[in-house]
C-alpha cells in the first residue's frame, strides 16, 4: 500500500454531528425499488483481484449501489411504489468547498414472496461465438443448474446468437429430453454475434406460446458486442426496453475476457431484469440456478422522475442511473418499468453485500450569494407513472429543505442531513466516487492524484466506520485499497498528491 502523506484530506474528529442512533437504521420491512441493472460490480472487482487497474465505464453505478443495503422510511405512501428523498450538505474534500447533494429513492409495501408465482417460461438467447466458448464448454451443467429450480408448469425456450440467430427449442418443459438435445447446438464456433436478431427472436417466442398463459422472461448471455446484422445500439436497447413494456424482464449476463459492459448494461438496465459477469463456470451456473429461482413482477410502467432545484441552487452532477440526464434547471429519469423480484430459496444477504439499496444522486451547485436563507427549500423531487396492476396514474411530489443556506458548510465536518437518520447513502456515494476517481486519474495519466484518493478519505472512512462499523462500507474500503494498490505498481515511486475531484470531507 502507498505510504500516507499529509494531504487536504479529512481526519478523525467528529464536532458537530446531529445525534444518530445506530439501532434505529435497521431494515423497515419495506423493499426498496431500483432500476434494473447490474446487481454488483463483479466485473469490476475481477480486474482488480488480477492486478489491473479497470477503466472507468467498468464500475457499474446501478451495480455498486446495489451492493449496500440501505434504509428508507416506510412504505406507507398509499401506493405501490413509494418516493423518497433526502440531502446531504459537507465541505468538499479540500474541506472549503461546498458540497451539497440530493439522493431519491423508491420503495414499495409490495411483499413478493406474498405474490403467487405465475408458471414462467424463460427464453434463454445466448451468444454462441468464440468469444463465449465459457457456456459451451459448460453447457449441460448450466442447463442442469436452471431446470432443476424451474416448476413442472414452466417452460424453457433457447435462441443461439452466431452469425444470424437460430431458435433450437420453443416452449419445452423442464424435463422434456429433447431440451438436452437441442442445448447440443452450441458449439462455441461462430467469430460474430447477430446480436439484435436473437434479441429481436427470444421477443418473438414471448408472445403467443400455445397453450401458455403464465410470465415471459428473457436472459441474454453476452460477450457485449454486436458484430453481425443489426449493430446500432440504440435499436438493441429499444428491444429490451419494449420487452420491458409488455411485463417482459430481461437480464444479462456478460461472459468471456474480452468482454465489453457498455452495451449489455443499457439491455440489462432499460428492459427491467438483472445484470451480471460470469467469470467462470462456476460462476455462469450459480447464474443459471438464481435465475431459475427468480420471479419478477411489475410494479410500474412509463416511470418518469424529475428532481428540480429550488431558488439558490443549480443542477451538477448526477450519479446512480445510467438513464438520467441532467440540465441545470432539473434532473430526469425515465424507465419504461419498475419491478420487484423474489428468489425462491433466496438466503439472507450476507454481510451487508447484494442489499439492494440505490437511487439517483444529483448534485446542486449553491448559490451562496442568492440571498436565501437557512431552512428554505433546496429541491422538489416529483414523479408520474402508471401503476402495473390497476391502471391507474399516480403521482407523487416531495419537498426537501436545507436546515443551512446555501453554499453554507456545516459547523465541525460532519455533514448535515436533511433525514439524520439516514445518511449512509451519502457515504456509499463518497465510495463510488473514490473508485471511480482513481480510475479516472490513472488513466488520465495522473498518478500522484489517483494514489492521492485513498489518503484524502482516509479520515471519512475512519470516522464513519468507528460510529457505525458498516460491512459494506467496509468492503468498499478493501476494494479501494486493493485498487490503490494497483495503481501505486504501475506509477511506481510517485507522491501522492491532493486530489481534485468532486468528494466531500465527513469528518476532520
Amino acid at each position: 500500500m502507498a505510504a500516507l502523506v499529509a494531504l487536504a484530506g479529512c481526519s478523525s474528529d467528529t464536532a458537530g454531528r446531529a445525534a444518530i442512533d445506530p439501532e434505529t437504521m435497521g431494515p423497515t420491512g419495506s423493499r426498496t425499488v431500483t432500476q434494473g441493472g447490474a446487481q454488483d460490480i463483479g466485473y469490476f472487482r475481477s480486474i482488480v483481484a488480477a492486478g489491473d487497474v479497470p477503466r472507468p465505464n467498468t464500475i457499474e453505478p446501478v451495480g455498486f449501489f446495489a451492493e449496500h443495503a440501505v434504509d428508507l422510511p416506510p412504505a406507507d405512501c398509499g401506493d405501490t411504489v413509494c418516493l423518497h428523498a433526502n440531502l446531504a450538505v459537507a465541505p468538499g474534500i479540500d474541506r472549503e468547498s461546498n458540497w451539497t447533494m440530493a439522493f431519491v429513492a423508491m420503495n414499495t409495501p409490495v411483499d413478493p414472496r406474498e405474490l403467487e408465482r405465475p408458471e414462467t417460461h424463460v427464453v434463454l438467447a445466448i451468444e454462441d461465438t468464440t468469444r463465449t466458448a465459457l457456456v459451451s464448454e459448460n453447457v449441460t451443467r448450466l442447463f442442469r443448474a436452471l431446470t432443476a429450480e424451474l416448476l413442472a408448469g414452466d417452460r424453457v425456450s433457447v435462441v443461439r446468437i452466431g452469425q444470424n440467430a437460430q431458435v433450437l427449442a420453443e416452449g419445452l418443459a423442464p424435463s422434456d429430453p429433447a431440451l438436452a438435445t437441442a442445448i447440443g447446438g452450441l458449439n462455441g464456433l461462430d467469430a460474430q454475434a447477430a446480436l439484435y436478431d436473437g434479441l429481436a427472436r427470444a421477443a418473438q417466442l414471448t408472445q403467443g406460446l400455445e397453450g401458455f398463459g403464465g410470465a415471459h422472461r428473457v436472459v441474454l448471455l453476452t460477450s457485449g458486442l454486436a458484430d453481425a446484422g443489426i449493430t446500432d445500439d440504440m435499436r438493441i436497447v429499444g428491444l429490451g426496453e419494449a420487452l420491458a413494456r409488455e411485463g417482459t424482464g430481461v437480464s444479462v449476463v456478460g461472459v468471456g475476457e474480452g468482454y465489453r459492459p457498455e452495451l449489455a448494461a443499457q439491455i440489462s438496465e432499460g428492459g427491467g431484469g438483472s445484470y451480471y459477469y460470469a467469470q467462470d463456470g462456476d460462476d455462469l451456473e450459480e447464474i443459471f440456478r438464481l435465475e431459475g429461482r427468480t420471479s419478477l413482477f411489475p410494479l410500474a410502467t412509463g416511470f418518469e422522475l424529475v428532481v428540480t432545484p429550488s431558488p439558490g441552487y443549480r443542477v451538477g452532477r448526477i450519479y446512480g442511473a445510467r438513464r438520467a440526464w441532467a440540465e441545470e434547471a432539473g434532473a430526469h429519469l425515465s424507465s419504461p418499468v419498475l419491478m420487484v423480484g423474489n428468489r425462491t430459496g433466496a438466503d439472507d444477504v450476507e454481510e451487508g453485500r447484494r442489499g439492494g439499496g440505490g437511487g439517483l444522486f444529483v448534485e446542486l451547485i449553491a448559490d451562496a450569494d442568492s440571498g436565501m436563507g437557512s431552512g428554505a427549500p433546496a429541491f422538489i423531487v416529483s414523479g408520474t407513472w402508471t401503476d402495473a396492476q390497476t391502471g391507474e396514474a399516480v403521482e407523487q411530489s416531495i419537498t426537501v429543505a436545507n436546515g443551512l443556506a446555501p453554499g453554507e458548510n456545516p459547523g465541525g465536518m460532519f455533514p448535515h442531513f436533511a433525514d439524520p437518520l439516514r445518511g449512509k447513502a451519502f457515504m456509499m456515494l463518497n465510495m463510488y466516487l473514490a473508485l471511480r476517481a482513481t480510475s479516472e486519474l490513472y488513466h488520465g495519466g495522473s498518478c500522484p492524484q489517483a494514489l492521492g484518493i485513498e489518503p484524502a478519505l482516509l479520515g471519512t472512512y475512519e470516522g464513519w466506520q468507528a460510529e457505525y462499523d458498516d460491512p459494506d462500507i467496509d468492503a468498499d474500503w478493501f476494494l479501494l485499497t486493493a485498487l490503490n494498490d494497483n495503481v501505486q505498481s504501475r506509477c511506481g515511486a510517485v507522491e501522492p498528491a491532493p486530489p481534485n475531484v468532486p468528494m466531500s470531507c465527513f469528518h476532520d
